[in-house]
């Protein structure tokens, strides 16, 4: 089977291609996507070349690990039907040596189908932000965190902190944006500008916009006992200054 797929040849050089994909078996999907989201982090990183190395990247590769679809076939032992649809975490489905290192980013996948989940078909291109609002979601359960009240960065994972917060019972949180437009389209929590912030006591600070050099300044931002949750993507190790030992 043939497909059309986005692929990454090296830095700067993307383009679409006819793939082989490998056969499916009893236990996998094959998923035709409709909705493929785009990391303004790790994507754009292996666009611009500049991803820091790790095990199994490379190029050519297939990008987009957040893709939605429909079903249109479903092996014997999936427990799916065709034309239910699914969230695909990325896929690594393609022959030759194409690397499917997040491989979403394809017209067709092939999946276990224990990658996929079911989601509902009325949610459109926003079933594409699952993994993003999964990434959300661990952010605020994690070891002994407290419910965000204030949040570096209105993105995509920054809204959703912020209405995950909201739909927690939790406080609206103070959401900081240093771009004009992306203030716009806060319901029920206000976006500023963190020149325009005075306060120097809060309580538990989530960073969203994996901004370097940031550190330093959220630390003077927080009570006594406050906490720093990194959800972010840094592109270099993260440090704050503090004074050496004696």
């Amino acid at each position: 089977m043939q497909t059309t797929a986005v692929i990454l040849r090296g830095a700067r050089d993307l383009g679409l291609q006819a793939l082989d994909l490998i056969a499916p078996g009893a236990g996998d999907l094959v998923v035709r996507v409709d909705h493929s989201g785009i990391s303004t982090g790790t994507e754009k990183l292996f666009w611009s070349g500049t991803m820091p190395p790790f095990p199994g990247m490379g190029y050519p590769l297939v990008p987009g690990y957040e893709a939605a679809g429909e079903v249109v076939e479903a092996g014997s032992d999936t427990g799916f039907r065709v034309g239910e649809t699914v969230f695909v975490p990325g896929a690594n489905c393609f022959a030759g040596n194409v690397r499917g290192l997040f491989g979403g980013a394809s017209r067709h996948l092939v999946t276990k189908a224990a990658r996929v989940a079911r989601i509902d078909p009325a949610m459109g291109a926003e079933g594409a932000l699952l993994a993003l609002a999964a990434t959300a979601r661990h952010a605020l359960a994690g070891f002994n965190t407290a419910l965000p009240d204030l949040i570096v960065g209105h993105g995509t994972l920054g809204r959703l902190l912020a209405r995950l917060t909201l739909a927690a019972g939790g406080k609206p949180p103070t959401v900081w944006e240093i771009d004009p437009e992306r203030r716009a389209r806060a319901t029920g929590y206000p976006v500023i500008s963190p020149e325009d912030d005075p306060r120097r006591d809060y309580r538990a600070i989530y960073d969203a916009s994996g901004a370097k050099g940031l550190l330093d300044q959220l630390v003077m931002r927080l009570q006594k006992g406050g906490e720093i949750v990194l959800a972010g993507f840094y592109t270099e190790p993260v440090t704050f200054a503090f004074p050496p030992p004696s």
